[in-house]
């Protein structure tokens, strides 16, 4: 049997994967997270204090664990610094306990400068964080960027504002004019030079070692750059997959894989969304859920549970269990729906996920219902404790996607956990 557990986001991300990771991480010795940069944002509570985290990953707070970012990653130097220096009240961060891939690419101004710039002149915005993440990404894929290791030396990191003053059009005047923020993305790189290093070869060793290893994913599975709503979409792979792209290290490895969803789905930007409440009860679910993005504090469009969505997210990513999460957002309601299918003007009833965006902005849901509890539902302890429609609406959601609900969320803290 394998050692490493993979944990992403089942749905369109803000799932709450930062709780089960600050959970799961007291049975392994290291947790890795794999993709994305601080366009995620993990929100923990601490000894009662809520804690943001946008690139460390969630299990830093256990005690002697490792946290690593590997290859996937982009990393923002500057914002990483500022993050390290807010856990230091809850955590000692050391080199031994902080891996930081070289490998991983950095985000810098310019990158952040042409996100923003992008969006915000397109006649067709795609939502993004404008933190630099996909232009980061694009410069990694064209061979232009500047990898984590590279930044941390003076002379390569020079060269390479060298090669982008040569071939970025507009970066030599963006240089200038931003002298302020070059300068703390420079000040940056003697912080982290100490923990930047191979961490994939650490972590390979430890897999090898039989240590236990947690990997997490930022976003969620239908964000996927591949396999999500595209162009609607993060610049990542946020599917299990990913997790071996990043770290490379083989499939053969994994014991179990889970997916987070929440009882509900929320959607945070553009993109279709067919569940989406736009009524008192959407407004309800997003008051009560407090659905504010934990990186942009953007409003989070909500709806009902996809099981359409989550059958697909479950085949890309081969989930044991699903973890679903704010169970008790739903308490008071009279009655929960979960989409079974779809209804599509031309196609008729619709099964599976459909690859094209505009036949699923026309698809409207076809509901399945199940009545409501009023009953407070219980903190700790096992699924079999919830309220008897509570339990129906888990069994119900177990039987539509295929897949076995592992863990239920009943609030925000660590303790608001029900297992099977």
């Amino acid at each position: 049997m394998g050692n490493v557990t993979i944990l992403v986001g089942a749905q369109w991300g803000d799932e709450g994967k930062g709780k089960w990771i600050d959970i799961l991480a007291d049975r392994v010795a290291v947790v890795a997270r794999y993709q994305g940069g601080n366009n995620a944002g993990h929100t923990l509570y601490v000894n009662g204090q809520k804690v943001v985290l946008h690139q460390i990953p969630s299990g830093i707070f256990q005690p002697d664990k490792i946290s690593a970012l590997a290859s996937g990653v982009v990393v923002n130097p500057s914002q990483l610094v500022m993050e390290m220096d807010k856990v230091k009240p809850y955590v000692t961060l050391t080199p031994d306990r902080l891996w930081l891939s070289a490998r991983a690419h950095v985000i810098s101004p310019w990158h952040i400068h042409v996100d923003g710039k992008k969006e915000s002149e397109s006649s067709q915005p795609i939502g993004t964080t404008k933190r630099g993440i996909g232009p980061t990404y694009a410069e990694k894929a064209n061979r232009t960027g500047l990898r984590l290791g590279d930044y941390a030396v003076a002379s390569r990191r020079k060269a390479w504002f060298e090669l982008m003053r040569e071939s970025a059009p507009g970066f030599a005047q963006h240089f200038e004019s931003h002298a302020e923020a070059w300068q703390e993305f420079e000040a940056a790189a003697d912080k982290l030079a100490p923990f930047i290093g191979d961490a994939e070869l650490h972590v390979r060793k430890a897999i090898q070692a039989g240590q236990g290893v947690l990997l997490e994913g930022a976003q969620g599975v239908l964000l996927d750059i591949n396999h999500g709503t595209y162009p609607y979409v993060t610049s990542s792979e946020t599917a299990a997959g990913g997790a071996f792209a990043s770290l490379g290290f083989a499939p053969r490895h994994i014991d179990k894989i889970y997916g987070v969803a929440k009882a509900y789905v929320t959607r945070v930007g553009e993109g279709p969304f067919p569940t989406e409440l736009k009524d008192e009860v959407g407004q309800w679910i997003a008051t009560k859920g407090k659905e504010f993005g934990a990186t942009t504090g953007r409003p989070r469009r909500c709806g009902w549970l996809d099981a359409v969505a989550m059958r697909y997210s479950a085949a890309i990513s081969g989930y044991d269990g699903v973890i679903l999460n704010k169970m008790d957002i739903l308490t008071g309601l009279p009655e929960v729906k979960v989409c079974v299918a779809y209804e599509h003007p031309t196609l008729g009833r619709i099964e599976d996920f459909p690859w094209d965006y505009e036949v699923l902005a026309q698809c409207r849901p076809i509901y399945q219902s199940f009545p409501g509890w009023t009953e407070e539902l219980p903190h700790g302890g096992k699924i079999s404790d919830m309220p008897a429609n509570a339990r129906a609406y888990v069994a119900g959601v177990e039987e539509l996607i295929g897949v076995p609900v592992s863990m239920v969320g009943t609030g925000v803290n660590r303790q608001d956990a029900l297992f099977r």
